[in-house]
């Protein structure tokens, strides 16, 4: 197992799992929530599919880029606040 999968158990997660561990698909509340190992050095990136949070965001620990994700997936933007 990889230090990610080890944190998404440890913080009672559940998501899909690529087949070596090295990403993972979160539920948010807005969108997914994408966190992957870096191939090269340290470290982890996250991004969403929602309408802000396409952009990748480096993380050095696991634990940060996953709330940091979860947390992108759940603003809203301008336009969903004013039809909600």
């Amino acid at each position: 197992m990889t230090r990610l999968v080890d944190v998404i158990q440890e913080m009672g997660l559940r998501g899909e799992v690529s087949p070596f561990g090295r990403w993972v698909r979160l539920r948010g509340e807005q969108g997914p929530v994408y966190v992957a190992h870096a191939a090269f050095g340290q470290g982890y990136y996250t991004w969403c599919d929602t309408a802000h949070g396409h952009a990748a965001e480096p993380y050095l620990d696991p634990v940060e880029a996953i709330q940091a994700g979860l947390q992108r997936a759940t603003r809203r933007t301008a336009a969903e606040e004013a039809t909600a």
